[in-house]
């Protein structure tokens, strides 16, 4: 498998880690329940694709370096809602809270049972203290929160310090598409994993030679077997290191560069560690004490491996698994998209000596590997994305392999027809219609037993925690353990504009399909309706009719039963759309008109269609794209491999539709919903990238705020006529003023119409959710919201309702978010400064040589005006004033000013708006 390492070199010295990998093997999308396709055959890389596209730097088609820890740090520094204040908006955290996410490390205390800690791959590190009914979130804000592996200090007395790592090598979506979503090297808790701290000698800013192995954390294991020093091992990229003072230090005891390593230990000091065969040091490796390594690897072990993962039998250590992904050699398996897979099961025996040659017994039993001539049924570690082997404690013979299925073998794989899967895919699915096994989740990282009872089993996977109270029966029953497990990745998020205090909320999940809720209660479960990758979406006002999408453009029409759950559908992509194969993006935009939502605008590479006649797709639940009322508009993008990658509608006037590109360009299409109107090129002079969002002003459409992802350019564009002018205003959001540097990708905006007449916009980044009240070109300021609620995880997408101010907010790594937002002070936390229009005046206006600024105060306080050119430069000093409460007049001396648009910014007790100023002499 090629892994190509891709990064630049570090922009500055801001950061502690993080670093994006591009990888080019990438795991498959599943669900259940409903038709679907699992991806493309085109290409099976789909979602990295899409996603590096908007991430990565476009000048060198790479993610730079490092730059998750570096945009952590630089958010540190910026302003954040006042927490003293009440008047804030509230955030409640929406959930799903029935359904978890991504979850590679989970553990069992040994001295509670109920306590268990498991962490999302982008959502942070849970703390449960009663079996899974509730979970707290126990890493902070500032803290990664790409959880890879955990493990806890058994040794009597010693069982509050607790270890995780950080840092995906294969499979990460975050922060990075298509790159990976790596760490910060080893935490530590000493209060049961309670609170939790950096090891700073594993850190990206770590003096130690070594600090990019901790980027990648594979495997943090603890030595049981001796009291007189804390030894801990870690397996990172490259390597295999081993500390006796619980992390303190650190020494280097297997090298070579392998990608992946694993490591782990018997209860009597014994350590096994495998390395890829990529690396110097390859091979399969025992160490009985702490001096010297045998390798192990049996001869016909095969030439070429990956990811190799080791299960040691509790009840007898002599005896260890090894399940490998080994290209070419091994077991061959039909899997996804017509491929083919290649792995191997090897049982170890332990002997005499140190384990070679005679002093160790080697079985091959790859032949036994599960596969039952269905591709859902097959064994699958999707290119080691999901690998794992454990043994019951009480049974040598009864072991548990996982790749996207779970199997369950009572002779050690000896033979089979021992076999039986019991999670994962539901046995015997086809496509398009499948499902997964009951009350369980395909792609499996981790299994654990409980201490007191072995046949007790938690599992985790791409779907969070599950638990079963009998591994060992013949059909496995699971419960779900996810019950505020808020780990879930949100890829789209939407409401009902037309209903004032509809709770209606629909959300696309990776991997994970289409979510709904119309509850008030954050603890109800939602209800599941479309499976897939969850993609954009649309809810018709107030008529219970939806729109769903999952990956590569395939749109379902359907409606919903009281509970949610789907009642009638039909699927209708346009059935000449896409012809090609692999024009639609992974995860492809479409949009209803908000004046009409009988019309449907939908991108389709560089062309875009057309539907109005919606409302007379009879659902017949049929799984083939239509004809019916689509139109291609005539008109195209200039170039044959650029993409439409957002869309956009007016609401005043109405039919003026807006769209980006991933080739920097944006334009606009006026009277969109008939004819074939062309299309205008609106662009202004910045830098080529991918156009992520186009927010409009509901109440203008002329004001327009371009939304550009990519790190290392300017990120923000506002518009207020129509695009024929843009002025930048990411203002604080950008370390450097041209866009490099450690400020954070921009995702998705919203602009809130304010119910005193002002405007919030709202924006979404890679290190949380920031709103401002004021476009004052690159002065804006933008301040970071729900601090302690949102924090600095990913927000992919927000959706607003104008009529009430209900916003819901989607996080990738802990759900939906929402609040209402209806006056300045639910972003400012406070009041101080009227800022309703007719209360805060500039006369004349345009001024000449003179201009007044008219407004209220409702408290004394310190008040100060600045004013600001087009481009954003201070164009006049700060002008301070101690003033009381009540109607207050400043007059501002304006003669040495040029003739030109000019943006005066009144501050007042902690707060500010901003009023445009001409200035003609």
């Amino acid at each position: 498998m090629n892994r190509k390492l891709m990064f630049v070199t570090a922009i500055s010295l801001i950061g502690f880690s993080a670093i994006f990998y591009l990888l080019n093997k990438g795991k498959s999308n599943h669900s259940s329940h409903y038709p679907m396709a699992i991806g493309d055959k085109k290409d099976k890389n789909a979602r990295l694709t899409w996603e590096l596209m908007r991430l990565q730097d476009p000048a060198t088609g790479k993610i730079p370096r490092g730059i998750r820890a570096k945009e952590l740090k630089f958010a540190k520094e910026l302003p954040k809602a006042n927490d003293e204040t009440s008047r804030f908006a509230n955030w409640t955290a929406m959930g799903p809270y029935n359904i978890g996410g991504r979850t590679r490390a989970m553990a069992i205390d040994v001295t509670d049972e109920n306590v268990l800690l498991a962490g999302g791959i982008s959502g942070g590190l849970w703390r449960t203290a009663d079996g899974g009914q509730s979970w707290s979130k126990v890493t902070s804000p500032d803290h990664h929160q790409s959880i890879t592996t955990i493990a806890q200090d058994t040794r009597q007395g010693k069982e509050n310090v607790w270890y995780y790592g950080t840092g995906e090598g294969f499979g990460a979506s975050a922060s990075g598409g298509g790159a990976y979503y790596l760490g910060d090297g080893l935490f530590k808790s000493i209060d049961g994993g309670t609170t939790w701290n950096p090891i700073s000698v594993t850190s990206f800013n770590s003096p130690q030679s070594f600090n990019s192995n901790w980027e990648i954390v594979w495997r943090v294991a603890t030595d049981p077997s001796t009291d007189t020093a804390d030894v801990v091992y870690a397996a990172t990229y490259g390597a295999v290191y081993r500390s006796f003072d619980s992390g303190d230090t650190w020494n280097l005891i297997k090298g070579g560069a392998a990608y992946f390593t694993d490591v782990a230990v018997t209860s009597s000091g014994v350590t096994y560690a495998t390395m890829s065969s990529d690396g110097s040091q390859r091979g399969i490796w025992r160490l009985p004490g702490y001096l010297d390594w045998a390798d192990i690897t049996p001869d016909s072990f095969p030439t070429t491996y990956d990811r190799i993962v080791i299960g040691i039998a509790p009840s007898n250590e002599n005896i260890t698994y090894f399940l490998a992904h080994t290209p070419g050699g091994g077991k061959m398996t039909e899997v996804f998209f017509d491929g083919t897979e290649w792995n191997s099961l090897w049982k170890y025996e332990y002997v005499s000596g140190d384990g070679t040659g005679s002093g160790g017994i080697w079985t091959d039993l790859s032949a036994n590997i599960p596969e039952n001539g269905n591709v859902f049924d097959n064994f699958n570690a999707q290119g080691s994305y999901n690998l794992v082997v454990k043994v019951k404690p009480d049974d040598p013979n009864t072991v548990f392999i996982g790749g996207t299925n779970l199997y369950r073998s009572t002779d050690g794989f000896a033979t089979s027809g021992n076999t039986t899967q019991i999670a994962g895919y539901s046995p015997g699915s086809t496509l398009p219609f499948f499902s997964s096994y009951p009350n369980q989740h395909p792609d499996h990282h981790w299994v654990a037993f409980m201490p007191s009872n072995p046949n007790v089993l938690i599992s985790s996977n791409d779907g969070g925690v599950w638990k079963t109270t009998d591994c060992a029966a013949s059909n496995v029953v699971w419960e779900s353990l996810n019950n505020g497990y808020y780990t879930s990745q949100a890829y789209t998020v939407g409401i009902d504009h037309g209903t004032p205090g509809s709770r209606e909320i629909v959300a696309g999940f990776q991997d994970y399909g289409t979510w709904w809720t119309n509850s008030w209660d954050p603890q109800k479960a939602w209800t599941f309706p479309q499976n897939g990758d969850g993609s954009h979406l649309a809810i018709v006002d107030g008529s219970g009719t939806y729109y769903f999408s999952r990956q590569r453009g395939k749109v379902i029409k359907m409606t919903l039963d009281a509970n949610g759950e789907a009642a009638d559908y039909r699927r209708i992509d346009p059935i000449t759309g896409d012809t090609a194969g692999g024009t639609y993006l992974f995860i492809n935009p479409f949009i209803l008109d908000p004046n009409d939502n009988n019309i449907m605008y939908l991108a389709e590479g560089n062309r875009l269609w057309r539907n109005d006649d919606l409302n007379n797709i009879a659902l017949t639940n049929e799984w083939d794209s239509i004809s019916q009322g689509w139109f291609r508009f005539a008109d195209s993008l200039p170039v044959q491999s650029m993409n439409i990658t957002t869309l956009a509608a007016s609401t005043a006037p109405a039919y003026r539709l807006y769209f980006g590109t991933d080739n920097r360009r944006v334009y606009r299409v006026d009277n969109a919903n008939t004819g074939s109107p062309t299309f205008t090129d609106i662009t202004g002079l910045w830098s080529s990238a991918y156009v992520n969002c186009v927010a409009i002003d509901p109440r203008d459409a002329d004001k327009v705020l371009v939304v550009f992802s990519n790190y290392n350019i300017y990120s923000l564009f506002y518009s207020e006529d129509g695009g024929s002018n843009w002025i930048k205003v990411a203002g604080n959001l950008e370390q450097v003023p041209g866009g490099s540097g450690n400020g954070p990708s921009c995702r998705w905006a919203e602009i809130i119409p304010l119910d005193d007449g002002g405007t919030v916009y709202l924006l979404g980044t890679s290190t949380g959710l920031y709103a401002t009240d004021s476009m004052i070109a690159d002065s804006t300021v933008w301040v970071q919201q729900a601090a302690n609620e949102i924090g600095t995880v990913v927000v992919d997408m927000i959706d607003t309702r104008g009529s009430d101010g209900f916003t819901a907010v989607g996080t990738h790594g802990n759900g939906i978010f929402t609040s209402y937002i209806s006056h300045f002070w639910d972003i400012t936390g406070n009041d101080e400064l009227k800022m309703m229009n007719d209360e805060l005046r500039i006369y004349p206006n345009p001024a000449s040589n003179w201009a007044n600024i008219e407004f209220e105060l409702t408290a004394e306080g310190d008040v100060s005006i600045e004013i600001f050119d087009a481009t954003g430069r201070k164009a006049m000093n700060d002008l301070r004033h101690k003033m009381g409460e009540g109607r207050q007049v400043i007059p501002i001396n304006t003669q040495n000013l040029a003739n030109g648009i000019y943006y005066c910014t009144l501050s007042a007790n902690h707060s500010s708006i901003t009023k445009k100023l001409l200035v003609s002499h």
